[in-house]
């Protein structure tokens, strides 16, 4: 009977041991089947998709009569149903909800990453809790009323549940930043764009108030030139005291309004960032002088002692901006002249070698005038800024003349600084400094320079614009060797229509790519009929290596009527001076425009020599000393940009490096390193393609090429000798 007895529960033990076996297979097969979810986190994310298809995974491995998932907010602070299978189950849920938070068992199977069972509150049925949580984050919670004994589930059925439940809640937040991320992406794309919006209308607006400041400058100039004009003229006339007395007040008022002008446009461009310098030679001994001639006849007036001395080391020729230079000088100058009623007004000037091998100027101007009060002090380089609230009203002025001296002076790399006590005068200060390239001099027997004739019309004006002073002092040179004796300068468009505001020019040879404003820009700025100049139809002719036709096309467009090739030869200068002036010659050949036309493409040159000395030297009119100029202020321009593109690397745009590119591209060709202009060629285009790979390699390609340039040039005794070339090294 015992052994009947054992027998049975044996069997007993066996059957139930199948079924275990069974359901575990079941709850295996199911799980690889079921713990991964075929779900994309996009824009096309379905949260209900997402808990539906949990829904079905979860009764693989437990069965429930219905369920449902309760999802918190983002913010945490609200809890709601988003998914109830079957539906109409949903109320019920709801109410055991309720009294689950009440009695706070829904708060304690938060904190509990495992399933509780709790009775439902009518006493015969089991919901299973388990919360839906990530690492660091409660997702929501799940509710679910089971639809088989508890004590016949698996503990592995519950480890599943709960890792079906994590995956889930993963996906949820996953789901959650990608939307938050989408928010910010489209937030910042609306940013971005306003931005763009507001550039562009910023942009729009600069241009209109360069234009509106160039016509505004152009309306009150061309008026008060008249007035001078016609004050100088009457002056000369017979006139009685009282009527020469009145005329030197109207023309002291204009002049003082000229000024006032000047001062405001000058602070205009430094508040905007357009304040732009030269950088060609001059004389500073020359400069020096033409101020004393400027400034003497005005203290002669106040019987004022006026002395100007300068000393120490001075080179016969220095590269810098004459014109700001000039006008630093004279605001100082004319302050301490305007407000020194007696005594003297002294200015100290001195050179002083740097270890750099630049020129230190550093220039002291001393009065015995007025002076300025300590409380003052502190406040006069500010602007619109005079020495007390009574100056302007007594004095006149602006009080812009010395923040612009000062901007000048340090953008420049200088100093500028002032002692003063009051009626007892002031002391201003400041220190420039400038490269020296008087190491250049004639041989006693360098032959003479090949002028050309001179058949063009008398005082023939023209304007050279160029941001490579390089260029600039090789087309200028070549204007003057035929005959052109005004010719000016400007180093951007926006420079030059400001001079094409104020002054009449017969020609206009106009650079291609500049910064700040290029030369098909500027043209067509220029034949635009709201722009007022001078000469309305002044020709203008491009200079350029860019001499495929569809450049040709482009510049006519433009409103340009010819162009040179780079590097300019004397011949096609001449030729085209002929074509625009044919009436003022028998010598000149009557051409059509756009006649002269080098080879568009330059690989045709089967070699690239380091340098074509005689070719340079005949393009030069034979003038050897203006030929080592030329170099000598070729190095420091080629130095200076292969500086600039190597210290700046990657931050630099590609646009800026094609720019730069074509600027030593221009300036190679001009001397007549063909090596040179060679490689800057390759690099121009790498960049308008954006391979900086390729121009890394060209920029060590060029220091070599300029480096066998140098020591082809060192070889050159009339040209330059050893010492001219590391001089050269030292400036940088």
């Amino acid at each position: 009977m015992a052994h009947t007895e054992r027998k049975k529960k044996l069997v007993e033990r066996v059957r139930i041991l199948s079924e275990e076996r069974e359901t575990t297979k079941r709850i295996l097969e199911s799980a690889v089947d079921s713990l991964g979810f075929s779900v994309l986190v996009d824009d096309g994310f379905s949260a209900a998709d997402l808990l539906e298809q949990c829904a079905g995974k979860i009764r693989a491995f437990v069965r429930f009569d219905a369920l449902v998932f309760y999802i918190f907010s983002s913010d945490g602070l609200d809890i709601s149903p988003a998914f109830a299978d079957p539906p109409a189950e949903l109320p019920f849920f709801q109410k055991e909800m309720e009294l689950l938070v009440e009695d706070r068992t829904f708060a304690w199977t938060i904190d509990r990453s495992r399933p509780v069972i709790v009775t439902a509150s009518d006493g015969s049925r089991k919901i299973l809790l388990h919360s839906v949580i990530t690492q660091n984050r409660t997702m929501g919670i799940f509710m679910g009323l089971l639809g088989e004994d508890e004590a016949g589930i698996l503990d592995l059925s519950f480890a599943f549940l709960t890792v079906l439940l994590n995956s889930m809640a993963a996906i949820l937040q996953n789901a959650e930043l990608y939307s938050m991320v989408q928010n910010l992406n489209a937030e910042l794309k609306g940013k971005v764009n306003r931005l763009e919006e507001s550039e562009g209308h910023l942009a729009a607006a600069m241009r209109s108030r360069d234009v509106f400041l160039a016509n505004v400058s152009h309306e009150i100039r061309t008026p008060l030139n008249g007035i001078l004009g016609m004050a100088a003229l009457l002056e000369d006339t017979e006139l009685t005291g009282r009527q020469k007395g009145m005329v030197r007040i109207l023309r002291d008022e204009s002049d003082s309004l000229l000024r006032l002008v000047s001062d405001l446009l000058d602070f205009a461009k430094m508040e905007a960032g357009k304040l732009f310098f030269e950088n060609v030679p001059f004389s500073l001994k020359e400069l020096w002088e033409s101020v004393r001639e400027s400034f003497s006849p005005r203290a002669e007036q106040k019987n004022l002692v006026f002395k100007m001395s300068l000393e120490g080391a001075v080179p016969e020729r220095v590269s810098g901006d004459f014109h700001r230079l000039r006008q630093v000088l004279g605001n100082l100058i004319g302050n301490a002249l305007k407000f020194t009623f007696s005594g003297r007004v002294a200015v100290r000037g001195r050179g002083e070698e740097r270890e750099d091998g630049k020129i230190l100027l550093s220039v002291e101007i001393q009065d015995t005038g007025i002076g300025i009060s300590p409380e003052k002090a502190s406040d006069l380089f500010q602007p619109f800024v005079q020495g007390d609230a009574s100056t302007t009203r007594k004095f006149g002025g602006t009080g812009l003349g010395l923040v612009i001296s000062k901007r000048i002076v340090e953008s420049q790399g200088g100093r500028i600084s002032f002692e003063s006590e009051e009626g007892k005068g002031s002391v201003f200060s400041f220190s420039l400094p400038l490269e020296s390239i008087s190491i250049f001099s004639g041989t006693e027997d360098a032959p003479k320079r090949k002028d050309f004739p001179s058949p063009w019309p008398e005082n023939l004006a023209v304007l050279v614009v160029d941001d490579n002073a390089t260029s600039r002092l090789v087309a200028v040179s070549m204007l003057k060797k035929l005959g052109i004796d005004i010719v000016e300068t400007a180093e951007n468009g926006l420079l030059a229509l400001e001079k094409l505001a104020f002054h009449r020019y017969d020609l206009v040879l106009m650079d291609i790519q500049m910064p700040f404003m290029d030369g098909v820009e500027t043209v067509l700025r220029l034949r635009d009929p709201a722009f007022s100049e001078q000469n309305p139809q002044v020709p203008v002719v491009a200079m350029t290596a860019n001499i495929l036709s569809s450049d040709r096309e482009r510049y006519l467009k433009a409103g340009m009527i010819d162009f040179l090739a780079k590097p300019i030869l004397p011949e096609a200068l001449r030729d085209l001076l002929c074509r625009l002036f044919p009436d003022k010659t028998d010598s000149c050949r009557d051409e059509p425009l756009l006649s002269v036309c080098p080879p568009e493409n330059e690989d045709e040159l089967l070699k690239h020599p380091v340098f074509r000395r005689e070719v340079f030297l005949e393009r030069m009119g034979n003038d050897e000393v203006l030929c080592g100029k030329i170099i000598e202020l070729f190095l420091c321009d080629s130095g200076r940009i292969l500086t600039d593109m190597e210290a700046s690397g990657e931050e630099m745009s590609a646009e800026d490096l094609q720019m730069k590119a074509h600027v030593l591209r221009g300036a190679s060709a001009n001397v007549e390193a063909l090596e040179m202009t060679a490689i800057a060629d390759g690099m121009e285009r790498a960049a308008e393609r954006g391979e900086r790979r390729s121009i890394a390699a060209g920029l060590k390609a060029m220091k070599m090429a300029r480096a066998r340039f140098k020591a082809e040039i060192s070889g050159e005794k009339n040209f330059s000798a050893e010492p001219t070339v590391e001089g050269e090294e030292k400036r940088r």
